[in-house]
């Protein structure tokens, strides 16, 4: 994917979302210096500017992008189901928000956690045991952990919510249970559509699929994504 966004962006401004430590800012500034990284958290976008003296860096809520004018960047990326953090309602005005900032015909780069996941709501000795068997030292750690991990797991569980095609709900991440967002590839492709984008490709594996977003495309309820714990999208503004 990054391949292909290299091609068609090379050297065009690049907004990315959440950027944390600077975790993404080699690979993209290799596609061009025309680049800046923002995240909510003020720690973070200091630990990148140490991390990346000569880089921009700014301290920005992606809800609210007013600091960039329309149309300001060729890509927008938001890497790492960093998006998933968010709201269902604060999700898609980020979507806008992306939407706004983009060039015609520009590109939005994201992953998000797939609904239709086949491990995607269980518990948490259910969605590692795999991994677990393969390291049985990390086993032995998991076993004396998951008590509390489920009790802190059953505390979140007032705060899910859920809707047609998405659902938040708690999950393991970064080694303790945290509220995500997850939503259907027919969920994901519907909000995009409402925000303006014109079409979206999704990358599985070697595979990619484009869909069209001026009316559904009879394809959204075909495809079988139940294995894939998260959809990676690119949408094109129109």
């Amino acid at each position: 994917m990054i391949q292909r966004l290299a091609r068609e962006v090379r050297g065009q401004p690049i907004l990315d979302i959440g950027v944390g430590g600077g975790r993404t800012t080699t690979l993209l500034r290799s596609i061009s210096a025309d680049y800046v990284g923002i995240d909510y958290l003020e720690s973070l976008v200091q630990a990148a500017r140490r991390r990346h003296p000569d880089v921009r860096y700014e301290h920005m809520d992606a809800r609210d992008l007013s600091a960039f004018g329309d149309g300001s960047f060729a890509l927008v990326v938001f890497s790492h189901n960093g998006i998933d953090g968010l709201s269902h309602h604060d999700r898609r005005i980020v979507v806008a928000e992306t939407h706004r900032v983009l060039r015609p015909r520009g590109l939005f780069a994201y992953s998000t956690m797939n609904l239709e996941y086949r491990g995607a709501g269980h518990r948490p000795a259910f969605a590692h045991w795999r991994l677990a068997l393969r390291r049985p030292v990390r086993a032995l750690r998991y076993a004396l952990a998951l008590p509390g991990l489920s009790l802190k797991r059953r505390r979140l569980a007032s705060l899910s919510e859920s809707g047609p095609d998405w659902a938040t709900f708690a999950t393991l991440a970064y080694g303790s249970p945290v509220i995500w967002h997850h939503v259907s590839l027919n969920g994901g492709l519907r909000e995009l559509h409402e925000a303006g984008f014109a079409t979206v490709e999704l990358y599985g594996g070697s595979d990619v699929v484009v869909f069209g977003l001026g009316a559904e495309d009879s394809r959204w309820g075909l495809l079988d994504t139940r294995g894939w714990p998260s959809l990676h999208l690119v949408a094109r503004k129109a």
